[in-house]
């Protein structure tokens, strides 16, 4: 990026402030109603903080080919970092963001392209945060989420994307190196914790999703370990919910469902759609269970059967 238009923080270099060596943590924060999601790195060696920022256009994708983007009458150059919303096909309506001081044969560099939503705005910013020890985000006052790279993105929408990958700055050339992958990404409530590959939060909806196949954990005198296909957090509410082929395996028994609310403060989820909770003794079979983190045992709240051996 040229100067003006980029701006890059704690590159490979602990930052710290003088006589009191208190380590700078660079953070950002999007803002929903009377709530936060808040993002940052440790500040350490390593660690890079960086923003970028440029244009953003509305109108009809024309053209998309590896090389060139038409939208509307405007036309821009990309590369393997340009960011493309998957799917994408002629003929519907799209929101360029785009750097038009980096040229390529005269067309400004596209840095995203995706579909429009409804909201309009002129400038678009885009957030890098990369800590290999984890990049720590904060959604509301209980849940946490931790992943190597955290891109936030600001302008027409709103969102945060964890993942693993790294992003490195080139200063030779100049630009961001910026690798985004599937990888380790831990979403926290509490003493239960959920590994998954890739976290993605819409300020918009104020819900974040977690992609499976998810590991779910929790340590105690009983350990809890499980499974999921996805995991949903609605900050509005203050919800986190497991969803597809929920299981959870702890002291000799194995509950199934097909979705599971977790409320680690109370210290129980409550699971929901065919639940069935098998230990040596027996099983027993309900449409709506409340389930003890601690212990995992299990109450049956609605239409309960069951058969147990002596």
């Amino acid at each position: 990026m040229l100067p003006g238009r980029a701006c890059l923080l704690g590159l490979l270099v602990g930052l710290v402030f003088g006589l009191a060596q208190e380590v700078y943590r660079p953070q950002v924060e999007l803002v929903r109603k009377d709530k936060k999601v808040v993002a940052w790195v440790s500040g350490e060696e390593g660690t890079l903080f960086y923003a970028d920022y440029g244009d953003l256009f509305v109108g009809e994708l024309r053209e998309l080919t590896e090389a060139r983007v038409q939208v509307g009458e405007r036309a821009f150059f990309r590369n393997e970092e340009s960011a493309v919303e998957e799917g994408l096909r002629p003929g519907e309506r799209v929101e360029a963001a785009f750097n038009r001081d980096l040229e390529r044969e005269g067309l400004p560099y596209l840095m995203r392209l995706r579909r429009a939503g409804e909201g309009r705005a002129e400038r678009y910013l885009r957030l890098v945060l990369f800590d290999p020890k984890g990049v720590g985000v904060r959604l509301g006052e209980e849940v946490e989420a931790r992943g190597p790279l955290a891109v936030v993105e600001r302008g027409g929408r709103e969102e945060l994307f964890l993942s693993g990958g790294e992003a490195r700055f080139l200063e030779g050339e100049g630009r961001l190196l910026l690798d985004p992958k599937p990888g380790e990404v831990w979403v926290a409530q509490g003493a239960v914790r959920v590994k998954g590959s890739r976290l993605r939060y819409l300020n918009d909806t104020g819900e974040a999703f977690l992609e499976g196949p998810l590991e779910v954990q929790r340590e105690g005198e009983k350990p809890l370990k499980g499974r999921a296909g996805s995991l949903r957090y609605l900050l509005d509410e203050d919800r986190l919910w497991l969803l597809g082929g929920v299981e959870l395996a702890q002291g000799g028994r194995v509950t199934k469902a097909e979705r599971a609310l977790l409320a680690e403060k109370e210290g129980y989820a409550y699971l929901y759609g065919g639940v069935e909770s098998r230990d040596e003794k027996g099983f027993v079979r309900g449409e709506r269970v409340r389930y003890a983190l601690k212990t995992g045992e299990v109450v049956v709240l609605a239409r309960v059967s069951g058969e147990f051996r002596e």
